[in-house]
């Protein structure tokens, strides 16, 4: 299955109070919703780390700074087990 492209517009004035330019954009834009989306439950770690591109240690790092509280369970280990067997 091909990966999905997504375009988003954002105003210069909100894009430059981000820290977002136009050659770390869609890194930090993908670690944002790595992180989003771990917090509020709908992707593992491992699936975090990976649309994220943070090694497992540089990701608990970052939620320890945000605050996120690490979450990592029998799922969680069956589906990195499972990427792991695949690779």
């Amino acid at each position: 299955m091909p990966d999905l492209h997504i375009e988003l517009d954002m105003p210069a004035p909100v894009a430059a109070e981000l820290g977002l330019t136009s050659t770390n954009a869609a890194g930090e834009v993908r670690r944002m919703l790595a992180l989003f989306l771990y917090e509020h439950g709908r992707i593992s770690l491992g699936r975090a780390c990976e649309i994220g591109g943070f090694s497992h240690w540089d990701f608990a790092e970052m939620n320890r700074e945000l605050m996120i509280p690490l979450h990592y369970g029998a799922q969680d280990l069956a589906d990195d087990l499972a990427r792991l067997c695949n690779a």
